[in-house]
Order: C-alpha cells, then sequence, then structure tokens
C-alpha cells in the first residue's frame, strides 16, 4: 500500500481545518461549542482518514451496505452539503450577533444623547 502525494495533500487539508476547529473552540471564540467541536472533528478527521486509507473506507462501506463508489461518493456528497450549510450557519450566527451589537450600541448611544 503506497501513500500518494495527492492522498497527503488532502489528509493535510483535512488536518488543518481540524486544528483550525480545536483552536477556535480553546480560544473560546463566539458561538463555538463542544458539539461544533466534535461535529468537525468528525468530519475532518473522518476526511482525513479517508483520503489516507481509501480501501480499507472501500471494505466499511460495502460491510455497511453503501455498495460501489458511485454510493460513497453521493454519500460524501451529502457531507460536503451538511459542513456547506454548517458553515452557513456559523457565518448568519455571527451576522446576528454583529447587527445586535450595533443596535445595542446606537440604543445607549441615542439614551446618553437625551
Amino acid at each position: 500500500m503506497s501513500i500518494t502525494i495527492l492522498q497527503l495533500f488532502l489528509a493535510g487539508i483535512a488536518f488543518s481545518f481540524w486544528l483550525n476547529a480545536v483552536f477556535k473552540f480553546f480560544r473560546q471564540e463566539q458561538g463555538q461549542t463542544s458539539f461544533k467541536l466534535f461535529a468537525n472533528s468528525v468530519i475532518w478527521l473522518s476526511i482525513g482518514l479517508f483520503s489516507l486509507f481509501p480501501s480499507q473506507v472501500h471494505l466499511l462501506s460495502q460491510k455497511i451496505g453503501l455498495g460501489e463508489n458511485l454510493n460513497t461518493l453521493i454519500f460524501i456528497g451529502f457531507v460536503v452539503v451538511f459542513m456547506i450549510i454548517f458553515k452557513i450557519i456559523n457565518i448568519l450566527e455571527r451576522t446576528e450577533r454583529n447587527i445586535s451589537e450595533i443596535v445595542r450600541k446606537e440604543a445607549l448611544s441615542k439614551l446618553t444623547e437625551k
């Protein structure tokens, strides 16, 4: 079993995304919860393992009933769509916090002017 440069590259990208999530959690950035860390860990570490050991993933997909490669690709597509939705929700939450902060500051400034 030989590991190609592409496999290492994909595993490196997945590992860097996972590390980014871990650093955000331990820096206690707003909106970072243990559930988000868990979800990011499961997804990015799985992608890293899938990229390094594709033959094992193929055996696993057959054992759990996903069948051949097309079904596995569809499943991976669902995971990617889930991650995109997850990122969009994070962006919306951040935008809501920013809007709330702006409205509070504006209300306080108008209150102090009177």
